[in-house]
């Protein structure tokens, strides 16, 4: 195994297995809900306080932590020029296959 790939795999671990935690603190406990509720608070004030200083419009039009992270994700990507990837188009779903007991009985050869 190459030492690059490595390094990927441990980097991605961590990462994943912090999301993760953090998730569920945020989501799956009462403490949590009291820091999401102050997050979102805390945002509010931050972003009179950005509108105040000029650094956003008043018609800019970020409603939550979350369009603004995407707003400043896409400026970012426009500044180093970096295609932004578009999400895919959802796959028409699959059938679902169901075997009855019998149909399964009948397939069996035996040994």
């Amino acid at each position: 195994m190459e030492k690059n790939s490595h390094h990927s795999f441990t980097t991605g671990f961590t990462l994943g297995l912090f999301s993760g935690v953090v998730g569920y603190y945020l989501f799956g406990t009462k403490q949590g809900k009291k820091t999401r509720e102050k997050l979102a608070h805390e945002w509010g004030r931050a972003h009179q306080h950005l509108i105040d200083e000029g650094v956003l419009s008043k018609n800019a039009g970020f409603e939550n932590l979350g369009d603004f992270v995407e707003s400043a994700k896409g400026e970012l990507l426009k500044k180093l020029d970096v295609e932004q990837t578009k999400p895919k188009a959802s796959k028409a779903p699959r059938k679902k296959r169901s075997y009855s007991r019998q149909t399964k009985q009948k397939q069996f050869k035996g040994v």
